[in-house]
């Protein structure tokens, strides 16, 4: 018997060998996970809840020794004819500031975790924050030329959902659409981003589940009109604009409907920041047929087109100068991840989109040079994998880009670096696949 054993164990594993040597021999992207599979437990225990960033914020101001101030500027999950209690409050939007408005320094604003499973903006922010609080020579040099306001998480409701009594994050917001709260005729059609089931993809997207509290994509609520708000609108006009699906679609800009989308542009208007940062999850790609490497992170400086607004006929552009510096933050940011032929240099653009209803389509036609940070996976695809290494593809260009801005050297940067970085192509749509 202890014969038999000792061939039967051999060849079991030779021939365990030989099917995993055939199965790696040809990963569909490098490095080639780590994934969630179907049915696996994701885990989110590493990620802060709103009570978790309220106190590590918190925290960090009262040892940030006056570098950092802490203001609660908003509050989320608002009915559009006002709060009825302080409950209906919601949970509070907070702003960190590293200096002020001042005109005569550069201002970078940075928003994350528009989207509530896009967490790791978040966490990179957090970072971002302490560093910045700790202060030191380089600190000290970029604070005295840069001003920098991040709003670390905008979408609080979405961030902490529940479903079936666990912690589900969802990309959508929490309110009701209430056309008779703003005297628009009952029935009349809500903005084509509203999410009216509260439905959020399952596991992997595994189907979807139905977490039953209705809410939007904030990231379609924007406008290039700054002062546009619905209910001040002509009644009539709007409602003939919502119930035409020629109209209400993403080709225009979105409604003004969620107060965070209107506190975050209260925040715009009162910074005028030079540089806008919004840091957003995304799908999986590779870089090329050639090229086989998982892309961490895609960037763009451009997500919309020249746009006439359909109620008052105002004309918005993106500024030359602008779209510019635009270009030279994406490139230095790309430049900054290239480490050989590492996974961080794996950088893409986003497609090529014309959303004038996203807070970056809105700020860059409003004179605000961009940056969109696209990293991998959202919380339902990738959970809390990669987390530390994903965190570094915000951090790193972030802050090369404060570098950049206090010595004056961004404007050294080539645009046509910008240019040449890879179109987006490749998509992994299902990262669970092996072969």
């Amino acid at each position: 018997m202890k014969k038999i054993s000792k061939v039967v164990i051999p060849t079991a594993m030779a021939l365990s060998m030989v099917l995993s040597s055939t199965a790696l021999a040809n990963p569909q992207s490098n490095p080639n996970g780590p994934y969630i599979e179907n049915e696996q437990n994701i885990s989110l225990s590493s990620y802060l809840s709103n009570e978790d960033l309220a106190k590590t914020l918190t925290k960090l101001e009262a040892s940030s020794k006056g570098k950092m101030k802490l203001e609660v500027v908003g509050y989320s999950n608002h009915t559009l004819d006002g709060y009825k209690t302080d409950v209906d409050k919601g949970d509070p939007l907070y702003l960190v500031k590293f200096g002020d408005a001042d005109p005569n320094k550069k201002r970078v604003l940075i928003t994350t975790q528009i989207h509530g499973n896009e967490q790791l903006g978040t966490e990179a922010a957090i970072d971002i924050i302490q560093k910045l609080s700790s202060g030191g020579k380089e600190v000290d040099e970029i604070l005295d030329k840069v001003s920098i306001w991040i709003m670390p998480r905008i979408n609080p409701e979405g961030s902490d959902n529940q479903y079936e009594g666990k912690w589900y994050p969802t990309r959508y917001t929490h309110q009701a659409w209430l056309p008779e709260n703003i005297d628009l005729p009952a029935g009349t059609l809500a903005p084509w981003y509203y999410n009216a089931d509260g439905s959020e993809r399952a596991q992997n997207n595994n189907g979807r589940i139905v977490y039953g509290i209705p809410g939007y994509d904030q990231n379609r609520d924007y406008n290039p009109n700054l002062d546009f708000r619905v209910e001040n609108e002509d009644k009539e006009e709007i409602a003939k604009f919502l119930n035409s699906r020629t109209t209400n679609n993403s080709n225009y800009g979105g409604f003004y409907v969620t107060a965070e989308a209107r506190t975050v542009t209260g925040v715009f208007k009162e910074f005028k920041p030079d540089v806008f940062v919004d840091v957003h999850h995304r799908g999986f790609n590779t870089v090329s047929d050639e090229d086989n490497r998982s892309v961490p992170v895609q960037f763009a400086a451009v997500v919309a087109d020249p746009y006439t607004d359909p109620f008052t006929g105002d004309k918005y552009e993106v500024d030359e100068d602008v779209l510019k510096l635009g270009k030279q933050v994406n490139a230095l940011s790309a430049q900054a991840l290239q480490r050989g032929n590492s996974h961080f240099g794996a950088i893409q653009k986003y497609p090529d989109v014309n959303l004038p209803g996203t807070a970056l389509g809105a700020f860059a036609l409003n004179d605000s040079a961009i940056m969109l940070i696209e990293i991998k996976g959202q919380s339902q695809t990738l959970g809390q994998k990669q987390a530390g290494m994903l965190k570094e593809t915000v951090k790193v260009p972030l802050y090369e880009v404060f570098k950049g801005l206090a010595d004056g050297s961004i404007h050294d940067v080539d645009p046509a670096l910008y240019d040449a970085i890879p179109e987006s192509t490749n998509r992994i749509s299902d990262p669970t696949t092996r072969d």
